[in-house]
């Protein structure tokens, strides 16, 4: 959860990353292209001078005006052509301008209040807790409701089952794999005891023993589970039928084992009077029916004639008493009722510890993030603080850059208009004779106006400058103060949630307390009413 985005991080600081300040404002886009960006003119002096002295000669009438209205048309050109550049350079400082009090603005935080910034972290704190409500609400009832009735079980029935915790069984698998292993011993050795008794050998045999096996085993589980495991059950009726249903399979795995012996006696005879009387080749032992082998196990059951025989019903007793104390003891907990209560309890410590996890998880989820927002925004403040600092010297800069280029073409422009006026002085001089009254310098030459330069101000960025940076040192400022609260509320937090399983013992306590005063009052009752 540490890439989450924090709900009360979104209106705080900065959402993104901090871009560097490069603006794209060409001189181009603003009229001033190839040579005219280094400001200069394409006014050259020699031919401005050609075209003085071309003017003089025309015998322009002087004026006394001192007007730029009065100028000749050169320096008007050399006057607009300067100006373009003044403007051009104008408007492009004025665009990047606008593009630092934009950059400044977008890098300017909202202000941190620490307080309603730990306010906000609680409250996205508190809807993270859902699961912790609900592990108050119901894990907990649930819980201490098994809790309860486990210590009522064990009080009711403490003289039959004593100090013992039932054996929970994870899983069947270990037992069952004993079933079938104990299965499949015995049906090896059947096998082998009966493959002399028969014309398809061991394979023949192998089938009859393992289906014998087969029953031999399920029986002794369906005593085991279903009747021995029942005599401990605390109630009476479901006791009965477990004596019952305990009694028919025992009786019928021992009558199991006794007929198979005695069927193995049975063929063995049968085997050697077919021998004498030459009838060996036909004989089968599935013609001896098992009529004739239960008349013949009576009136005495344990008088067996050969070993074979004896071992058959040994191997097979033994199989059965290992799968009847398999199913008493290993498939389940041999007291009925009391595992259900126990895994229940259990269930509902695990379902409590896994809520308790996922509250854990959540909350460890939501601190890393919270500490990434923090480490995230002062690193990005001080990134921003610089970011400004980096516009405001490329935004000064710029600023001699174009009093550059404009002091250049001022230059120039005074140049050339010196250059103009000389020249068509001193041709009118020249030819004062043939000119006459037409050879009178005009008045505006004897004054040169100085061109001006625009204004590159930017005291209004400076100032918004400054506001931001002391923005973003307050922002950090704040910053530092919450982090250090949200480590010291962090180890309240986990403080807190590690005593919950001291008041787990706690409320299970008081509730065995109260179920010991409740016993004594109702003892007290009955003694008093009789």
């Amino acid at each position: 959860m540490s890439k989450v985005t924090l709900r009360w991080g979104q209106d705080a600081g900065y959402q993104s990353k901090i871009s560097n300040f490069a603006p794209r404002n060409d001189l181009a886009t603003h009229g001033l292209k190839g040579e005219m960006q280094k400001g200069d003119l394409s006014f050259s002096r020699r031919l401005t001078r050609k075209q003085a002295e071309k003017d003089a000669m025309d015998g322009i009438p002087s004026s006394e005006a001192i007007t730029v209205d009065q100028w000749s048309e050169r320096e008007q050109l050399i006057v607009e052509e300067a100006e373009n550049i003044r403007r051009g350079l104008g408007t492009w400082f004025s665009e990047t301008r606008g593009l630092v009090r934009n950059f400044i603005t977008d890098c300017t935080p909202v202000d941190v209040a620490p307080d309603a910034l730990r306010e906000a972290i609680k409250a996205e704190e508190d809807d993270l807790r859902h699961y912790e409500a609900d592990d108050v609400i119901e894990a907990a009832a649930r819980h201490e409701a098994s809790i309860v009735e486990l210590n009522e079980f064990r009080k009711k029935h403490h003289s039959r089952i004593g100090g013992r915790t039932p054996d929970i069984k994870k899983s069947m698998e270990q037992a069952i794999a004993v079933l079938l292993f104990i299965m499949i011993v015995e049906g090896g050795f059947n096998a082998l005891l009966f493959k002399d008794a028969q014309s398809s050998g061991l394979l023949g045999g192998v089938l009859v023993a393992f289906g014998v096996s087969a029953v031999n085993v399920l029986f002794g589980v369906c005593a085991g589970f279903f009747g021995f495991r029942y005599l401990n059950h605390p109630k009476k009726p479901f006791r009965i039928i477990g004596g019952i249903v305990a009694g028919i399979f025992v009786t019928l795995g021992i009558f199991l084992n006794f007929f198979v012996a005695h069927f193995r006696d049975t063929v063995e005879n049968v085997l050697h009077e077919a021998g004498a009387s030459g009838s060996l080749a036909s004989f089968s032992m599935f013609d001896i029916t098992p009529a004739s082998v239960i008349a013949a196990m009576f009136p005495n059951i344990f008088g067996l004639e050969t070993l074979i025989a004896i071992g058959l019903l040994v191997i097979g007793l033994t199989i059965f008493c290992i799968a009847l104390y398999e199913g008493y003891d290993r498939l389940s907990d041999r007291y009925p009722g009391y595992g259900r209560v126990w895994r229940k309890e259990r269930r509902a410590y695990e379902d409590r510890q896994r809520i308790r996890n996922d509250v854990r998880d959540d909350l460890a989820s939501f601190f890393t993030a919270s500490r990434n927002w923090f480490d995230t925004q002062q690193s990005r403040h001080i990134a921003a603080k610089r970011e400004i600092e980096k516009a405001i010297n490329l935004l000064e800069t710029r600023r001699d850059h174009a009093l550059a280029i404009a002091s250049r073409s001022a230059d120039q422009e005074r140049g050339l208009k010196i250059a103009y006026r000389q020249a068509n002085r001193r041709t009118r001089n020249n030819l004062r004779e043939e000119l006459g009254d037409q050879a009178a310098i005009p008045a505006y030459f004897d004054e040169m106006v100085t061109p001006t330069l625009p204004s590159f101000d930017y005291d209004k960025e400076r100032q918004m400058a400054g506001d931001a940076i002391k923005a973003i040192d307050q922002n950090v400022t704040a910053l530092s103060i919450s982090r250090e609260w949200l480590e010291t509320h962090i180890q309240k937090v986990q403080k807190g949630l590690s005593s919950i399983e001291r008041k787990v013992q706690a409320e299970v306590a008081d509730i065995r307390s109260k179920k010991r005063r409740d016993d004594r009052q109702v003892q007290t009752d009955e003694a008093l009413r009789a």
